[in-house]
């Protein structure tokens, strides 16, 4: 099924985001399997059931939504953004303070977003708050070059991070800005 970027991982991608990810897989619209289309409110159900069956969300992994556009003559992209969890562990142990805070990492064909989610809803509190990473890769070998994509990479994963707050309803939006 062929959809409009705002539809592919629904509720992830603002503006910003999805422009981004036009631009990343050269393409307006996207291929999308039913499977592989997770939003932000599936991600943010499954970091909560994480956090609130007592391991405080450490090391969950959430479904990750997959995204393909067409390229060129039939190319394709995928791109994997998955949500991972590290709440306070069950003995008691917090985020230090080099871990806790908004952290931005790029790598090779891939950026990420660090924040900490404190939210009455969840549960989750300052002194034991819902540390999650959004990562952003993209997983076709022959796209553009790397380096002028390294901000495109970012802002699709702050993006998703923004959503993914905002349905947990972080305090402050977990730091994140707009």
């Amino acid at each position: 099924m062929t959809v409009d970027i705002a539809q592919s991982c629904p509720g992830l991608f603002d503006a910003a985001g999805a422009e981004a990810l036009s631009r990343v897989l050269q393409s307006s619209y996207m291929r999308r399997d039913d499977e592989h289309a997770v939003s932000a409110s599936t991600m943010a159900e499954q970091l909560e059931a994480a956090y609130r069956a007592g391991s405080g969300g450490k090391g969950t992994v959430v479904a990750p939504c997959v995204v393909t556009g067409q390229v060129g003559s039939g190319r394709s992209a995928e791109i994997r953004m998955s949500v991972i969890g590290h709440g306070a562990d069950p003995g008691g142990g917090v985020p230090s303070g080099a871990e806790k805070g908004v952290r931005e990492s790029r790598r090779e064909k891939a950026g990420g977003v660090a924040f900490d989610c404190v939210s009455p809803a969840l549960g989750s509190t300052a002194e034991a708050p819902l540390r999650i990473d959004v990562t952003f890769e993209n997983q076709w070998s022959r796209s553009d070059d790397d380096g002028k994509l390294a901000t495109a990479y970012l802002t699709i994963a702050r993006s998703a991070a923004r959503a993914v707050a905002a349905e947990l309803n972080c305090t402050g939006g977990g730091g994140l800005t707009g």
